[in-house]
């Protein structure tokens, strides 16, 4: 299985990052043109992005992905898995949100294995630099106010 960790730093408090990196929609913001739409709510009606939450992304008419929040803690942590993948067996994804100073640090990993050998590595190469290059427009973009 392989793994890449992405940290990025803000300056806000957890809880303002949180608001956005923590709801499907805020994802959509922060990853655009990835379209990202939450297509099962969570059974907490106070957290509807919480944990059996379902989101479905994709870009244009490409086949969608979809991924289910499975561990959901209100400005700390956020985990969620692909699901109905045929060639993922195995994605996990972890949000946690650390407060450094006064703002936030993100701690963004995620695990993979593909069901093709040698196909995890390239598609987490390619994970990395889109969630790089959008955490830091997303931390700049806060800054600027």
């Amino acid at each position: 299985m392989a793994v890449i960790t992405i940290q990025q730093h803000f300056d806000q408090s957890p809880e303002q990052v949180f608001a956005i990196l923590g709801t499907h929609a805020g994802l959509g913001v922060c990853f655009a043109p990835l379209q990202v739409t939450r297509v099962q709510d969570s059974a907490d009606t106070h957290h509807p992005d919480g944990v059996g939450s379902v989101r479905k992304m994709g870009i244009g008419s490409v086949t969608p992905l979809y991924e289910q929040v499975t561990e959901y803690e209100p400005n700390k942590f956020v985990e969620y898995v692909l699901i109905d993948n045929p060639l993922i067996k195995h994605h996990v994804g972890r949000l946690i949100f650390t407060p450094a100073g006064t703002g936030t640090l993100l701690n963004y990993t995620i695990e993979l294995e593909g069901k093709i050998p040698g196909s995890a590595a390239v598609i987490l190469a390619g994970l990395k630099v889109g969630i790089t290059q959008g955490l830091k427009k997303l931390a700049k973009n806060l800054s600027a106010g």
